[in-house]
């Protein structure tokens, strides 16, 4: 169920998504794949989070679906849908991952600290 929040709570999940996206490094220089990999999609879910309470005040549950029709919504809002495959990707990546029990490889982790980091300076492109 999608969640209502204020507008000023954006920052508090764009600062957990930079957080996040710290340790997704951290994990890869420690070739720990699989929590660098689910750390960026974390990174990316706080960070699209916070660009859709600036935009609409609300955030989508633990159902990531929501996420993707927010984020939807946004896009028709600020008329950039670049990233929108991008996020569905990582989205993808971390139900195979952490439901699924796919392992993550270095190369898609890599990939997902590289998608998050575009990511999260997509968003605060346009929260500003």
């Amino acid at each position: 169920m999608v969640k209502e929040i204020r507008r000023s709570e954006a920052e508090k999940y764009m600062k957990q998504a930079e957080e996040f996206l710290v340790a997704a490094k951290e994990n890869m220089e420690n070739n720990r794949y699989n929590v660098a990999g689910f750390t960026a999609v974390q990174a990316m879910i706080n960070s699209n989070d916070a660009l859709t309470i600036y935009f609409l005040e609300k955030r989508g549950s633990s159902d990531h679906r929501e996420c993707v029709i927010l984020h939807k919504e946004v896009v028709k809002i600020i008329n950039d849908g670049s990233q929108r495959d991008r996020l569905k990707e990582a989205l993808e990546l971390r139900s195979n991952a952490g439901y699924m029990g796919e392992a993550i490889s270095k190369s898609k982790a890599e990939r997902m600290v590289r998608l998050a980091s575009n990511f999260i300076e997509w968003v605060k492109r346009h929260l500003k």
